[in-house]
Formats: structure tokens, C-alpha cells, sequence
């Protein structure tokens, strides 16, 4: 069988409101915002979009409200050109929507959530058609949903890519059925407190990874494969403005790479200068890059 699409996703999708203020106020006070910004977003969506942009051809698989908040998604998603085949909306539920504050003197992020009040997606409202025909499965959580996803995508023989919580139930038993973990580094920091990230990216491999990554911000990432053990990349300089969606950015492009069939090196050279551009503009969406923009940065700045 021929692969349609190059990536599925499974995962929340989210509006985001974004206010970019000089500093978060004390308790009683005020702060004016500087910009704001109203953009769709969610780890998987955005990663889909990222990869999407680098041109790949991705579906997302997702509960949405039955409000306007998931109509806006819906349309963002399409304009971007992820197909929305699989986003499935439930009677009287609403939408999950963040509120994020962007304290541009200090390059930090606060988080306001509503959660959606929607139940997980799961089968029969996605098939096994829907996950076979990707080459890759891209979750971010331990679901009735996902364990059925990762079970078809295995027997298919796809790689399956995760971003999980480090709080999931079961997760551990979960993730050896897990090619290729990207992980946060306050993800490392609760799986294994009081160690190095590599650490962690070790653990994740004799948990039976084919590549475990370990992302750290401005501080690059830590990959390691069970041929080639621990190796350190950097991230690429860039004038930040948001570090929202970064990792999200990093997501999609390392899965392009995957698809693409490149050696990990530059997998991880890639997916970094993904990343570092995302940080550009205020928003998850707002700088990611297309694959030329991608390349002309890369030639300017060998690491």
C-alpha cells in the first residue's frame, strides 16, 4: 500500500491567546500588553503545521468543541493544508483554550488553561485506515485513543513518534512501544530528578528507543541512539522574542527529517534551526519556517 500521508497526529488541539507584557504584576496589579496575539495552537497541531510548511503531508486526529473556538482551529488547520478528515466534534463540549502571558523582560511564559470537556478521541471515530495510511504516528499522551493507535501503527510497521507526559498513567509500560521520544527537559527532570538530560535520553533507549531526544531550550538538545550513544547539538542564535511552539516547531521538523531518511546529525541540525526560527515572532505558528528558509538559515550559521 502506498502512504497518502507522511505524518499522522493524535492530540489536543488548543486556541491560544497571547499577551506579551513587560512583567507579570504583583498579586492586585496590572500589566499592559505590548502585543497580543490570537492563534490555534496544541503540540501536536502545531507540529503537524511545522512539518506541513517543511513539506510534508499531515492529518490530525482531534476532538474539538462544539463552539467557535473549534470552527477557528478547523479553518487554521486548512488554510495551513493538514487534513482535517479526522477532527471530530462532540455535542456541547468546548474547546481547550490557554491564555499565555509573555514576560518579554525576562523570556519567560505564564500558562491560564480551560481544559476541553469533550471526551478523548478514540475508536470507532478513527479507523485503523486513518493510522496506516501515514508513515509516522506522532501522540503526546497515553489514551484508550493512542494505545489503539500505536498497537496499528506497530503492526504496520510505522515509527511511532511521542511527546508524552511525564504524569501519564502507564507510561512507562507505554513507551517501549515508542521508536523515537522527544522530550522537554522538564520532562527529564521528572523522570529522572537529580540526573543529566543524557541520563534520561539513555534510560528512553534501553526502554527500547531507536532515538530518544532530550530538547533544552537555548541550550540545544541531547540525542541519543543505542548505535552512536549520547551526542550534544546546540541551538542555532536567533533574537527571541516567544519560545512558545519551539518545541512543537522542533517536533515536526525532526519527523520531516525521519521521513526524509537522513542521518541523525542532521536531523538534529534541522530540527534545531526549526526551533530557533519559531522563536522569531510572538506565537507557536507565527515564524515557522518553510524549508528554503530553513536551508539559506542553516548555510549561514554552520554549528
Amino acid at each position: 500500500m502506498t502512504n497518502s500521508i507522511d505524518i499522522v497526529g493524535i492530540g489536543i488541539c488548543t486556541v491560544d491567546h497571547l499577551l506579551k507584557i513587560p512583567r507579570m504584576p504583583n498579586s492586585g496589579g496590572n500589566a499592559y500588553a505590548e502585543e497580543y496575539l490570537h492563534q490555534a495552537g496544541g503540540l501536536v497541531a502545531s507540529a503537524l503545521v511545522a512539518a506541513q510548511r517543511l513539506g510534508a503531508r499531515t492529518k490530525v486526529i482531534a476532538r474539538l468543541g462544539e463552539d467557535e473556538d473549534g470552527e477557528y482551529i478547523r479553518d487554521d488547520l486548512n488554510r495551513e493544508g493538514v487534513n482535517t478528515s479526522g477532527l471530530r466534534v462532540e455535542a456541547g463540549s468546548k474547546t481547550h483554550i490557554s491564555i499565555v502571558l509573555v514576560e518579554s523582560e525576562i523570556n519567560e511564559r505564564s500558562f491560564v488553561a480551560r481544559w476541553a470537556t469533550g471526551s478523548p478521541i478514540a475508536p470507532p471515530e478513527f479507523t485503523e485506515q486513518d493510522i496506516t495510511s501515514a508513515k509516522i504516528l506522532f501522540i503526546d499522551n497515553v489514551t484508550e485513543g493512542t494505545n489503539q493507535a500505536v498497537e496499528w501503527a506497530r503492526s504496520a510497521g510505522m515509527t511511532v513518534v511521542m511527546d508524552p507526559s511525564p504524569s501519564a498513567e502507564g507510561l512507562r509500560e507505554f513507551l517501549p512501544m515508542v521508536d523515537v521520544p522527544i522530550v522537554p527537559e522538564v520532562f527529564a527532570q521528572k523522570w529522572m530528578p537529580n540526573h543529566p538530560p543524557e541520563d534520561t535520553a539513555k534510560s528512553l533507549v534501553d526502554l527500547g528507543a531507536k532515538i530518544a531526544v532530550v530538547t533544552l531550550g537555548e541550550q540545544g538538545a541531547v540525542v541519543c541512539t543505542p548505535e552512536d550513544g549520547i551526542s550534544k547539538y546546540s541551538a542555532y542564535p536567533v533574537d527571541v522574542v516567544d519560545t512558545t511552539g519551539a518545541g512543537d516547531a522542533y517536533h515536526g521538523a525532526f519527523m520531516v527529517g525521519l521521513i526524509e531518511e537522513w542521518d541523525v546529525p542532521k536531523i538534529a541540525r534541522f530540527a534545531s534551526a526549526v526551533g530557533s526560527l519559531n522563536c522569531r515572532h510572538l506565537g507557536g505558528r507565527t515564524g515557522l519556517p518553510t524549508r528554503d528558509e530553513v536551508e539559506a538559515f542553516i548555510a549561514k550559521h554552520s554549528l
